[in-house]
């Protein structure tokens, strides 16, 4: 059995050692996470629960009104989701040949590759529940056109989306975006006043913020990536739930002449509003 001690009955050296990788990890998830600024957050880190209810209004409608005829009520039911934190996290084991070679400056590039995990396992939940949304745009097997994302702003207008609007695509489709706009006739592109910066960082593209990232979602096995596009924060129709953010712990395995960092997290992620004010997925071809 391996003799492994903590490092809470370690060494003041490893103590602080823990805590100079933690604040890497915490750095490196922080910078590398693209989605929770997006998306509706609630923070319950100094809450007893695990879980948080999303409410959700219905749509009231007024109507006009009769002199000395009493009004009717209107009934108002609202809907609730709830999403529950649950942990998520990695371990790797460093060999005290690797840190005897490098000293604690070894574990810097460990420290910045945790946190970057963490940070893609966050982004690909987020991104995953965008599969709740009800309304999708663009055609399986097919690359992404400007029609696509014209139809993706027209669905969150049509749907009563609050703007601001921010799209995540998938680098595939930002190429493919790109490609077909410059390959437009149309008056907005095709004269001499075609924006060539735009078209070179497409950061914002009719008024709608343009994310990249990498853990947009591979679906309908594997033939089509889903980008999303949703109201920017608190109107997004997807949430993010934080109880913990990163923590880093070191454990001590003598015997493997090896200490074992673990980095986890305790979250919740989903779709709290599938209809179109809350998002619309945007399902074009694999690259």
């Amino acid at each position: 059995m391996a003799n492994e001690v903590t490092t809470a009955a370690g060494s003041a050296g490893e103590l602080i050692a823990a805590e100079i990788v933690s604040r890497l990890v915490i750095d490196a998830a922080y910078a590398e996470a693209v989605l929770p600024p997006l998306v509706r957050v609630a923070d319950i880190s100094s809450d007893s629960t695990l879980s948080v209810e999303f409410p959700k209004w219905p749509l009231l409608t007024a109507s006009d009104l009769t002199e000395a005829t009493d009004m009717s009520n209107t009934s108002v039911n609202t809907a609730s989701t709830l999403l529950t934190a649950d942990e998520a996290g990695i371990m790797i084991t460093v060999t005290d040949m690797l840190l005897n070679g490098a000293g604690l400056g070894g574990l810097e590039p460990f420290a910045a590759e945790l946190g970057k995990a963490l940070a893609n396992k966050i982004d690909a939940d987020l991104l995953a529940s965008a599969s709740s949304f009800t309304n999708s745009v663009g055609t399986s097997g097919v690359d992404m056109t400007e029609d696509d994302f014209l139809a993706a702003i027209y669905t969150l207008e049509l749907g009563n989306g609050k703007g601001p609007f921010v799209a995540v695509l998938h680098p595939y489709q930002v190429s493919n975006l790109r490609r077909a706009i410059a390959a437009s006739t149309g008056a907005v592109w095709g004269g001499p006043s075609t924006p060539a910066a735009d078209l070179g960082s497409l950061g914002t593209l009719y008024g709608v913020d343009i994310v990249q990232s990498t853990n947009c979602a591979s679906v309908n096995v594997d033939a089509d990536r889903m980008g999303v596009m949703m109201p920017l924060g608190n109107q997004s129709g997807l949430a993010y739930v934080l109880k913990t953010g990163a923590k880093t712990e070191f454990q001590r395995d003598a015997s493997l002449r090896a200490t074992e960092i673990v980095v986890t997290a305790v979250y919740g992620h989903g779709c709290v509003n599938a209809a179109a004010s809350g998002g619309v997925k945007i399902i074009t071809n694999h690259e």
